[in-house]
């Protein structure tokens, strides 16, 4: 009884978690998120599908599950600050393509929260439970310079609950298979204007959709010292539908002002499927090393299509319009290396270097996702308080080495109104993992 009461316990806690995640948003390459725990940071999530430390294999690689022997729960959150400094001009058709000079920041703090449970169902099949965030961003710019005409807030929400189960074929082979239920959540704005700045009017559009997917993993034991986790995650398409487009200030409902609405706003949000190749290995009782290889078909997304925006075409007010912005992503690798350092049975430290690939290109690349290659550098650290309750404490730092900004050139239309952005965007983030681990014996 009192095992069935903190298991329900634990469900509820999940399912709170869950609503809180709706809430947060981030920053990566392109639009995905590798922060579902607050542990890995520590090493820039090196060996995410074959070390199986905590329930958060749960959603990196279901079938490494069966390493977990009892109930455990792994609750995290991610503090993240971004920096978007872009440099440059942007001209407007309405204010007679005069190329405006701005600086603008585009970064804001983010909080990203994960929770992850595990329970063992029999000694060779194993319930896990994870509520993450694999996909966000936020870009907001402002209204305080001219970069307004073509960005203020973007951003993207998404919201993963995702149960799974591990199963042990033998000793060396295990499989799972995980449901990933979605809840995305997109807004897209700008400030359009014609011939005076005091004639700016808002533009905000957003809409919803729930989706499903799936995650299915190998994990293969060599020997109790090493292992190797294949996983893959599907692509999901959110159809988001029904959605609101405002118009509001001076220049909506043909030069009446106040607020034009349509409330048909539509748009596809395309999250790429993600193969995830990773070893471990322990050396000694002091030293663990592991690697990652990430490969995300980022070519599923050529464009980005919004229909039914409220704005002004052909001069006349209108809730139809439909904008087109190509981005033409290009599939990515990402590279991790890490390692720990167990200096006792209490303290354990980690690190980690990798390397993450863009999906922009230049010609295509816009400032609501002025994205680029990077490096990461990771350092972190786990205390075991008692034989049950650890800590975890990570920060991951994103930085380029070969150049130092993403150059945008790139030409947007709403409606009647044609924006050109001439410039760079200088990008980087810090990111620091938090997480409480529970062993429930």
């Amino acid at each position: 009884m009192k095992k069935q009461l903190k298991t329900r316990q634990l469900f509820f806690l999940m399912s709170t978690i869950g609503v809180m995640s709706i809430t947060t948003n981030a920053w990566a390459s392109g639009y995905q998120l590798w922060e579902q725990d607050g542990a890995s940071i520590g090493n820039y999530h090196a060996g995410r599908a074959a070390e199986a430390a905590d329930a958060s294999t749960a959603y990196y690689n279901p079938a490494g599950l069966v390493l977990i022997k009892n109930q455990q729960l792994v609750v995290g959150a991610d503090p993240i600050l971004t920096s978007f400094k872009y440099d440059g001009t942007v001209a407007v058709n309405t204010l007679g393509n005069i190329p405006l000079s701005t600086k603008a920041q585009g970064g804001a703090f983010n909080l990203v929260p994960d929770a992850h449970y595990a329970a063992p169902l029999m000694d060779n099949l194993v319930f896990g439970l994870s509520v993450v965030a694999p996909y966000g961003l936020k870009t907001d710019y402002g209204t305080d310079s001219p970069l307004r005409y073509t960005s203020t807030l973007t951003s993207l929400y998404v919201i993963d609950v995702a149960p799974a189960l591990g199963f042990a074929i033998n000793d060396k082979f295990s499989v799972g298979i995980g449901l990933d239920a979605e809840h995305a959540k997109a807004q897209f704005g700008l400030v359009a204007t014609a011939f005076t700045p005091v004639e700016d009017t808002n533009s905000t559009s957003k809409a919803s959709s729930n989706a499903l997917g799936f995650h299915a993993g190998l994990l293969y034991q060599l020997s109790n010292q090493t292992r190797f986790g294949l996983n893959y995650q599907s692509k999901v398409t959110h159809h988001m539908k029904d959605g609101d487009s405002d118009f509001s200030g001076p220049l909506a409902n043909n030069l009446a002002g106040g607020t034009q609405s349509s409330d048909d706003f539509s748009t596809d949000v395309i999250l790429p499927a993600m193969t995830t190749l990773s070893a471990f290995h322990n050396f000694n009782p002091r030293w663990d090393i592991m690697g990652t290889v990430a490969y995300t078909q980022w070519s599923s997304v050529d464009q980005i299509v919004l229909e039914n925006v409220a704005g002004i075409q052909d001069g006349q007010s209108s809730n139809d319009i439909t904008v087109v912005i190509p981005e033409n992503y290009r599939n990515t690798w990402n590279f991790s290396v890490g390692g720990n350092y167990h200096v006792n049975q209490q303290w354990l430290f980690r690190a980690g270097l990798g390397y993450d690939e863009t999906p922009t290109n230049n010609n295509d690349r816009d400032t609501q996702l002025p994205d680029q290659d990077r490096v990461a550098l990771a350092l972190g650290g786990h205390y075991q308080a008692t034989r049950s309750l650890g800590f975890d404490l990570g920060w991951t730092h994103y930085f380029v080495l070969h150049h130092s900004e993403a150059s945008i050139d790139n030409t947007q239309t709403v409606g009647d109104q044609v924006t050109t952005t001439d410039g760079d965007v200088k990008d980087s983030a810090d990111i620091f993992g938090l997480q409480i681990k529970w062993d429930i014996t």
